[in-house]
């Protein structure tokens, strides 16, 4: 008998304008993956299959595990021919059949981000100190966009609890990770941005206790966002949900090959360039 299956989704977000789908002329990540499971007759439309997805990610952002869900009109689902139909850069790695009123968004108990970025010898002791002050309750009102406008998998309020607050050098590259029940709309992009610059002196680490205290901080032009194109949606967990990875990863890591080649040879050029052309 045709169930409700849950997919963890993973994909590239270069070439995409946002997760969440629009009009059929806009490329989302969300709109290419119906079209799929519509060609392939596993739903007939996204209402009709009570699809819904764990959360919503911004233009040129990543994820490796997006999960979405939807009633199918088949009882087997095989991941590899949901990919022959998928582009490049969007990957079904695992699957898990769920009960009837499961919903991806509201299920979730723990979203986790991890954001790369390259390290600029920023002081490291003062970004230290200024990550272990954002995790646990706070009100992040100045650490995201628009907040009286709710992005997906928001609270009704900008006062949330970040479980894990942290981050780690690897090489060349600041590895920040962040987990909550849920997020506001660019909030990782912007305490990072803020982290970063205490690390280069901008501010000292105390100004978190002012950024989180919102009546009292107010800077000109608010708090840019860091670029999406280091963030990325690297878990989802559900409590009770077994999904089976039973993709053939080898097709993906081809396609991951190539962008590793072209990113890390053109990262090698640009350092040449520095180290040349600033000394």
């Amino acid at each position: 008998m045709p169930g409700r299956f849950a997919i963890k989704i993973a994909y590239i977000g270069k070439e995409y304008q946002g997760f969440q789908r629009q009009t059929e002329s806009i490329k989302t990540v969300e709109g290419t993956i119906l079209d799929a499971l519509t060609e392939l007759e596993i739903i007939n439309n996204a209402s009709e299959s009570k699809y819904s997805a764990a959360g919503r990610t911004d233009k040129g952002v990543n994820a490796i595990s997006q999960v979405i869900a939807f009633d199918s009109l088949r009882d087997k689902i095989y991941l590899e021919e949901i990919n022959n139909i998928f582009p490049r850069d969007i990957y079904a790695w695992a699957i898990a059949e769920v009960k009837e009123n499961f919903h991806p968004r509201r299920d979730a108990l723990l979203r986790t981000y991890r954001l790369y970025h390259y390290y600029f010898n920023e002081n490291l002791k003062l970004m230290t100190k200024a990550v272990k002050k954002l995790k646990g309750t706070h009100d992040f009102a100045k650490l995201c966009k628009k907040p009286d406008k709710l992005h997906d998998g928001s609270p009704k309020s900008t006062v949330l609890t970040l479980e894990t607050a942290k981050f780690n050098l690897q090489n060349n590259l600041l590895v920040f990770e962040f987990s909550s029940r849920s997020f506001l709309w660019n909030q990782v992009r912007k305490m990072v941005s803020v982290i970063l610059d205490i690390g280069s002196g901008k501010y000292p680490p105390e100004i978190i206790d002012e950024i989180l205290n919102p009546p009292t901080f107010k800077p000109k032009g608010g708090i840019k966002p860091v670029p999406p194109d280091g963030l990325v949606l690297y878990d989802v967990y559900y409590e009770n949900i077994e999904f089976i990875s039973i993709a053939k990863k080898t097709s993906f890591e081809s396609r991951l090959r190539e962008k590793i080649n072209f990113y890390s040879s053109t990262s090698a050029v640009l350092e040449l360039m520095k180290d040349t052309l600033t000394k």
